[in-house]
């Protein structure tokens, strides 16, 4: 029988017990990569410009920069996966590790999930245009914002519908490292067959947790983001055992 959520949210405060330093400190670099980016790309002003090309280029950068952000993010889900499986931790967790070991299968994979979800949200970006650029018009912002968080707010569920059949495909690549981005995919949905819903409960349980991330102004991630991959983690660990008993694991301790 499956573990309830929880329970697997529990074993992921145990794991974390004593380790939070390092797991939030990696939260943290991730975070500033993320601060970073977004201030670049805001004074480029390619944002708000009226040319077609300014605006795809824009867009193109943002999805080149969110990718390598999620290759940093493996580093991290690394680290909180392998304290999860009890074996000997890094003695320098790295975020780089993404980066030496099939970055491409990686790429590959996070493209694939980002352009499944992303086709929810193409009415509410589209909608952003319509923004009032200067910050004199805050009136006239405020009611503009309003059809554009109506919008996302649409695209969030079927966006974490068609997200579960891959939700598992990092874990996947961490354990055999040298399989195709197509063999991990299709793996994770192989192991997500009859896990939907359980997998589903498990991202809304963390819905509060989104709430805190909002109230104060991103600083809870650096809690929340370890917290959730650990618990991930403990996901995982619990629906390969049973689908795949007979696979033993590949160590991935490098």
């Amino acid at each position: 029988m499956m573990l309830p959520s929880k329970e697997l949210k529990r074993r992921a405060r145990c794991v974390l017990e004593g380790k939070y330093f390092f797991a939030a400190n990696m939260s943290c670099s991730l975070m500033l990569y993320s601060f970073t980016v977004t201030l670049i790309l805001h004074y480029t002003g390619l944002g708000t410009s009226e040319k077609t090309a300014g605006i795809a280029f824009y867009y193109i950068l943002w999805v080149i920069m969110a990718l390598l952000g999620s290759l940093l993010e493996v580093g991290l889900i690394r680290y909180v996966y392998l304290l999860s499986r009890k074996e000997k931790e890094p003695v320098a967790p790295k975020l780089s590790y993404a980066f030496r070991k099939q970055p491409d299968t990686y790429i590959l994979v996070y493209a694939f999930r980002y352009l499944l979800a992303l086709v929810w949200f193409i009415p509410a970006i589209l909608e952003t245009r319509k923004l009032p650029v200067s910050y004199l018009e805050a009136l006239s912002l405020i009611k503009a914002l309003l059809p554009v968080c109506l919008l996302v707010l649409a695209g969030v569920l079927p966006a974490l519908i068609v997200s579960l059949p891959y939700g598992l495909a990092c874990f996947v690549l961490l354990d055999q490292p040298y399989i195709s981005a197509r063999e991990a995919l299709m793996s994770s949905r192989r192991l997500m067959k009859g896990n939907y819903l359980r997998l589903f409960k498990l991202w809304l349980s963390f819905l509060p947790y989104v709430l805190l991330i909002g109230g104060t102004s991103g600083v809870a991630l650096l809690w929340v983001k370890p917290y959730f991959h650990t618990t991930m983690s403990q996901f995982y660990m619990e629906v390969s055992k049973q689908k795949l008993p007979e696979e033993p694991q590949i160590s991935i301790v490098v």
